[in-house]
């Protein structure tokens, strides 16, 4: 399976893609990447194209990928002919065929290349990792027994066994446009300890083998992933970061995947006041989105507690709304004048973009892909015809081709430079808009929270039928947010980001103070000095795999202590009328 011409081009594509829509992206455990071959590499699947676009661009030593692609693909004779050329391996998902599969990534493994996997099977919209198929550690194990060779493919074979390097991708948002993604490369797992028990000709041995493999790789990508039992659990521990750590980029992307898992591991803690907690961080979470407002856009507006609309205020006060409004339209018509140019240039990128993302609105592992594809797509059409419009208006000078290239090259880097800075200050304004008018509506008009709520409701798996155990692989039904006009939801937003703040405030000290025993994800609570449970009687008699991941528990003092040191902006609260995260700083702060 050789790499044609088209395998390059694709992935410079596939890398100005995704660095125009992902403002940063970071790479960890390079050094677990070895510089040659066979190499198989296994990554999770959450963003569906945009995965093996962040994978191949990501890798140490520029290793070229050769990925499992559905048969499907290959079925229209264009689209066919490119994914051969660039080096992709057909996989037949409904007769399971694999010998196709095989020889392709055998051929590939004796050249000391490498494979691009995704165990998971399919990209997919769950708040945690879906259960791995054993294909990538059937292609390793067997790629061993054609090394060693058998009477069919005529002896031995020279060549190297190959090892898995698990591959986590962890997305701040995968859908938001100019968001971070972390990629983690873990330690390279090898077949020395499968391969006896894998070639033994001991009946079901080759299957257990390929369990325990599969097993260790899922481990190995929960690790670097963030993976909450549940949406309501995800969405609390989403707010929590949001609220602790106030802007974005206050939390350094080394340590996104552990504090996130953290704080998902401290919602599934059994107690009355961390369910409470939960369930206002989830609601807040739901009014931010129905409501196309965020955390980070009402902490940079600086709202003071007053504006808590339970509390009585009187209306001077509620003119701060109009100050801030007019605050923020005049910082936006500062910038514009530098950014108008490149803004305008690049609308119909924009646009593009955003009619992509309405065509996959039930999905939001597709959406961010859908952006990405027609922004690609327009772009592919639309400076080209940009640039020969400019070079046939500058035909009359001598370097016309060179001064049309170099404007066009000059407005794409200036558009970089400054789109972070004046998207944020557009975002601001919205968001300032929002709660202008929000606050000036009356009372009577605001959507009634029960029934809100009540359009919320998910449906629940099925229970686990052995206690202690997953429940069934059933996904927990994903609740598309209900759009509202803002207007009617901007009060319940700020009573309940003022009432969240607070008891995220109280819980955590509270923790702290009683030093009070915190679930945790085992390999969290051996790296931080908690404690790892052993597991049920019940669990004791299961195979390895069948059992769910071994449960820990951290000490609560160490954990708020690490959420510190971590830039938590934890503090002791001073009074009722002001909160330390009511606001994005100034009066009313922690200590």
């Amino acid at each position: 399976m050789p790499f044609g011409f088209s395998h390059g081009p694709l992935c410079a594509l596939a890398n100005s893609a995704i660095c125009s829509f992902f403002r940063q992206i970071e790479v960890h455990g390079g050094e677990n990447v070895p510089d040659q071959g066979p190499i198989i590499f296994a990554c999770s699947h959450a963003n569906m194209a945009l995965d093996p676009a962040i994978l191949s661009n990501t890798i140490p030593h520029g290793h070229y990928l050769h990925y499992w692609v559905k048969d499907s693909l290959f079925k229209n004779p264009v689209a066919g002919a490119i994914l051969r050329n660039a080096g992709n391996i057909a996989v037949d998902r409904k007769t399971k065929n694999n010998q196709k599969l095989f020889r392709g990534t055998f051929e590939a493994l004796a050249l000391d290349e490498s494979i691009g996997v995704f165990p998971e099977g399919t990209s997919h919209t769950e708040p945690h990792m879906i259960p791995l198929k054993d294909g990538t550690s059937w292609s390793a194990l067997e790629y061993v027994r054609y090394l060693k060779g058998t009477e069919e493919n005529a002896g031995p074979k020279k060549g190297k066994k190959a090892i898995v390097i698990p591959v986590g991708i962890a997305y701040v948002d995968k859908r938001k446009y100019r968001s971070r993604v972390v990629v983690h490369y873990g330690e390279p797992i090898t077949m020395d300890s499968y391969e006896s028990q894998f070639l033994s000709e001991k009946e079901g041995d080759s299957r257990l083998a390929v369990k325990r493999m599969t097993w260790t790789i899922d481990t190995e990508l929960k690790k670097m992933t963030v993976n909450a039992p549940d949406w309501d659990t995800a969405f609390a521990a989403q707010m929590a970061r949001e609220l602790l750590w106030i802007r974005e980029d206050d939390l350094a992307l080394k340590d996104y995947v552990q504090v996130s898992q953290t704080l998902v591991d401290l919602f599934t803690t059994p107690g009355e006041s961390i369910e409470s907690l939960k369930s206002i961080l989830a609601t807040y979470h739901r009014l931010l989105t129905s409501s196309r407002l965020t955390n980070s856009a009402l902490s940079d507006i600086s709202l003071s507690s007053t504006l808590d609309p339970s509390l009585p205020v009187s209306l001077p006060n509620r003119f701060s709304t109009l100050f801030h409004f007019i605050k923020d339209t005049l910082i936006c018509l500062f910038h514009l004048p530098f950014f108008i140019v490149p803004m305008l240039i690049h609308i119909p990128v924009y646009i593009m973009g955003y009619q992509g993302s309405k065509l996959a609105e039930e999905e939001m592992e597709t959406q961010a892909q859908m952006k990405v594809a027609f922004g690609v797509l327009i772009s592919l059409i639309y400076y080209p015809v940009l640039f020969f419009l400019l070079w046939g208006a500058l035909k009359g000078f001598a370097f016309g081709v060179v001064l049309a290239a170099g404007t066009i090259w000059a407005l794409g880097r200036t558009h970089s430079a400054l789109i972070d800075e004046n998207y944020n200050a557009m975002k601001r304004l919205v968001a300032s808009w929002r709660l202008l008018i929000g606050i000036w509506t009356p009372r009577k008009s605001e959507f009634p929270l029960p029934s809100f709520l009540e359009s919320y409701k998910s449906f629940a798996p099925d229970p686990p039928k052995i206690a202690g155990l997953p429940p069934s692989t059933e996904p927990e039904k994903y609740v598309k947010p209900k759009k509202l006009p803002s207007r009617v939801l901007v009060k319940h937003v700020l009573r309940t980001r003022l009432q969240a703040a607070k008891e995220l405030a109280r819980v955590l000290l509270q923790i702290e103070s009683k030093d009070q025993q915190i679930n945790s994800s085992f390999w969290l609570a051996e790296e931080f000095g908690g404690e790892v449970l052993k597991p049920s009687k019940e669990e004791e008699n299961l195979n390895e795999w069948e059992r769910e991941l071994p449960k820990g528990r951290r000490n609560g003092k160490e954990v708020i202590q690490f959420l510190r040191q971590r830039g938590a902006r934890l503090g002791v609260l001073k009074s009722d009328e002001g909160h330390w995260v009511s606001s994005s700083g100034g009066e009313n702060e922690a200590e």
